[in-house]
């Protein structure tokens, strides 16, 4: 069956606060339907925290076999944003030392300035940094995800593809950021064989960047490890 042709609308790049919309709306609209991130097929954690100690939006989210402490923050990626998602991965590992955590920094812009400094991080431990690119059409506007980082161990699942509809879609649905003018994406690879390694159970996952394990510790209500008395 041939698929239902699309019209192809104007559209422009926006940012969401300029849409009236800030990091707690973002947040929330996220952890309504978490496969908006594209990272994969991943769940919301009930009766966990959705905001930092520190008063950042933020959330802890699931798949078969890792945890992603997620974090997030419009505009452009400053310091703290990646100190914050940090410190909530480090902590998250305290209070789940039984898991392999992933740290996961959104953002609408990566920029160039901590670009380098987060590649290098990700060799040492799982990290994403996902864009959300707002594009407004005459009628609608769309967010889409965009992987702009992440450790190459993690082999974060492909998004599932967009159903067809009849609906006007803007031109970021075509023709994203960086791609030739006629909106043709280049052909991609296929990836190799799954290994033994990759078909482990999920409670037989590994954790690559062989990060030590802890003994799970009570945490106080502001996040902190309590030593023992």
């Amino acid at each position: 069956m041939a698929p239902t042709q699309m019209m192809i609308v104007a559209g422009a790049a926006a940012m969401v606060a300029d849409l009236g919309k800030d990091e707690s709306w973002l947040k929330d609209w996220l952890a309504e339907e978490p496969a908006r991130l594209g990272i994969g097929d991943i769940t919301i954690l009930p009766g966990e925290p959705v905001q930092g100690e520190d008063g950042n939006p933020a959330f802890m989210a699931a798949d078969a076999s890792r945890y992603y402490s997620v974090n997030v923050k419009l505009g452009e990626l400053d310091a703290s944003h990646g100190f914050h998602v940090l410190d909530s991965w480090a902590r998250n590992r305290v209070r789940r030392p039984d898991k392999t955590h992933v740290a996961v920094l959104v953002t609408e812009t990566l920029g160039d300035r901590y670009e380098t400094a987060l590649k290098a991080l990700s060799e040492h431990l799982p990290l994403v940094v996902v864009e959300l690119q707002a594009w407004r059409g005459k009628t609608e506007i769309l967010v889409v995800p965009r992987i702009a980082l992440a450790s190459e161990d993690l082999r974060l699942a492909k998004p599932a593809p967009l159903p067809t509809t009849d609906q006007p879609v803007s031109l970021a649905d075509s023709a994203g950021p960086g791609l030739p003018a006629g909106g043709t994406r280049p052909p991609v690879a296929d990836k190799p064989a799954p290994t033994a390694e990759d078909q482990k159970a999920p409670d037989e996952v590994s954790d690559p960047w062989k990060l030590p394990k802890r003994d799970a510790a009570p945490v106080a209500a502001n996040g902190a490890a309590q030593s023992a008395s």
